[in-house]
């Protein structure tokens, strides 16, 4: 995933989760989910585990 992350376009691309990439024009919305986690929610209807430490990385990609 480390490869990915590197050859990826970081202002396209985040590491939401340590298994998981995300495009982040396709999400269209972030949910809470447990305690510290989140879920984003993409155009396609998939639902992707965020992270405490990916939730910051979107937040700072889609300067929220």
């Amino acid at each position: 995933m480390n490869h990915f992350e590197q050859s990826l376009d970081a202002q396209q691309f985040a590491r939401c989760h340590r298994s998981y990439i995300v495009n982040v024009q396709q999400i269209t919305r972030i949910d809470p989910y447990e305690k510290d986690n989140h879920i984003a929610i993409l155009r396609s209807g998939a639902k992707v585990p965020v992270s405490r430490g990916g939730y910051g990385k979107l937040k700072e990609v889609l300067g929220l």
